[in-house]
């Protein structure tokens, strides 16, 4: 059984690799232009952005922070993606947004954690690597593998409306469970992650802003 479907997840990379490597790539596209903006900002705007990270660090060590109110908004914010990347599998023109959505999420990456290195100097490497990197290394596979999906939907119906299935599997609606069931499983390791975030990686941020 685990050998089925390590073979079913190999097959599915290898026949979507350049999918896959393209999403990747904006991703990592973003990142940069994030990092590279950070290096943009005036005096003026750097200074504000110091004094509010600085303003949270210290509203984070009084533990005023409610942990179920930020798990709330972050969960809100990733369903938020999770729901237009399911809507948009069965929409052609939702194709370049998946690129778009990875690569504003890039930017974001690239923009805060410039941020914080600006702010921090080395303990906000160590912040960013520590409290950061490990929600996303398991949000954005699982980002890129709900847009590898959807857009393998979306060429379905395009190709649908140009020619007659000739199997009943190549209908569309025989692939809305399919594609509602990797939704769903990728779902529940974003949740994963999310908890990850909020109750584990605030509580290192927590400990890492006290330490001099």
């Amino acid at each position: 059984m685990i050998q089925k479907i390590e073979k079913v997840i190999k097959d599915h990379i290898k026949d979507n690799k350049y999918t896959y490597l393209s999403l990747f790539l904006f991703y990592i596209i973003g990142i940069s232009i994030g990092a590279v903006a950070v290096n943009d900002l005036d005096f003026q705007q750097k200074d504000e952005m110091t004094k509010y990270f600085n303003g949270f660090l210290k509203l984070l060590n009084t533990s005023e922070v409610n942990k179920i109110s930020l798990f709330k908004l972050s969960l809100i914010d990733n369903l938020k993606i999770i729901a237009l990347f399911w809507i948009l599998g069965f929409t052609v023109i939702g194709v370049p947004i998946y690129y778009i959505v990875i690569g504003m999420r890039g930017f974001s990456t690239g923009f805060s954690s410039g941020i914080i290195m600006g702010v921090l100097g080395s303990k906000g490497i160590i912040i960013s690597t520590i409290c950061f990197l490990p929600k996303e290394i398991i949000v954005i596979p699982c980002l890129i593998a709900l847009g590898v999906s959807g857009i393998k939907l979306s060429r379905g119906i395009l190709k649908n409306w140009f020619r007659k299935p000739v199997k009943n599997e190549d209908g569309v609606k025989q692939r809305i469970g399919p594609y509602s069931f990797v939704t769903a499983f990728f779902s529940f390791l974003i949740l994963f992650a999310t908890i990850l975030e909020v109750f584990i990686s605030s509580g290192a941020l927590n400990i890492l802003s006290r330490i001099d």
